[in-house]
């Protein structure tokens, strides 16, 4: 796998966790530059290289052709050269933003974001988090077992209270993250809202070949132990991509492809 780093440079090649402990360090950064927001990773196939990078609330990024996905053998979005071109000057929105129509990163159903017409699924309060939740989805997950306080919670969403979602927190320690501490920097899994610190990661993610290191500044890439992972594809089949593929599979047009593949599933 590959990743673009913050000089914008192609990374070729990461190293895996092994065992307990991660091969190489991680040097903290110190400088005050701004802070990226964009996933440095495709939202398609979680692999770096060269990627075009949605401008709506949903801060994801994607392959824009084949040629750009080849490593992963991602699908991209198909778009050719010269429609890149033309885009040179145009801010790219992909059609859940263009729409206000994105998918709970909990359940996998698909709900209206526009909050002026009555939204279904609202994004996570932190400015570089990218996913969005139903209310109840959310609010269970954050008071697990305490049903008094996620009905409490969802009320307050649904009236436009923030949140910060799961994905935030240790899902041992229930601490923050720390990113100038190394032992404290998170192992994210790109499956679902489920984050580590690096002193906390369990030992059968590292064992069991889940988990990257260098595709992400100061950061892990994981899959946790929840999703079963594809010997073909190296990472856990990624079930929103479902109704892509049968789109494709159906030869459908390629502007329409590349137009609206994603909208009923990211």
């Amino acid at each position: 796998m590959a990743s673009v780093d913050d000089e914008g440079e192609v990374i070729n090649e990461s190293d895996f966790i092994v065992d307990d402990y991660i091969i190489g360090e991680i040097e903290d950064d110190e400088s005050d530059e701004e802070t990226n927001y964009f996933d440095t990773l495709c939202a398609i196939c979680d692999n770096g290289g060269v990627l075009i990078c949605c401008e709506g609330k949903c801060n994801r990024s994607f392959h824009p052709t084949f040629e750009d996905g080849n490593e992963s053998a991602c699908p991209s979005l198909r778009y050719t050269n010269a429609e890149l071109e033309a885009m040179r000057n145009i801010e790219f929105y992909c059609k859940n933003c263009e729409h206000k129509q994105h998918q709970c990163f909990i359940c996998g159903e698909l709900g209206s974001s526009d909050e002026s017409t009555g939204a279904q699924v609202f994004r996570c309060l932190n400015g570089a988090c990218r996913h969005f939740y139903h209310p109840h989805c959310v609010a269970e997950l954050l008071h697990n077992g305490n049903e008094a306080a996620a009905e409490e919670l969802e009320r307050k969403i649904v009236a436009g209270e923030q949140f910060e979602c799961p994905l935030h927190k240790c899902h041992v320690c229930k601490e923050l993250e720390v990113k100038s501490d190394h032992d404290l920097q998170f192992a994210i899994c790109r499956r679902c809202p489920k984050a580590y610190h690096r002193m906390c990661l369990p030992r059968e993610i590292a064992c069991e070949q889940r988990a990257w290191e260098g595709l992400i500044p100061d950061r892990i890439v994981i899959y946790c132990m929840e999703h079963e992972m594809d010997e073909d594809l190296g990472t856990p089949d990624d079930q929103s991509l479902g109704w892509w593929k049968e789109q494709l599979l159906g030869s459908v047009d390629v502007d329409a492809v590349h137009g609206y593949y994603w909208s009923p599933n990211f």
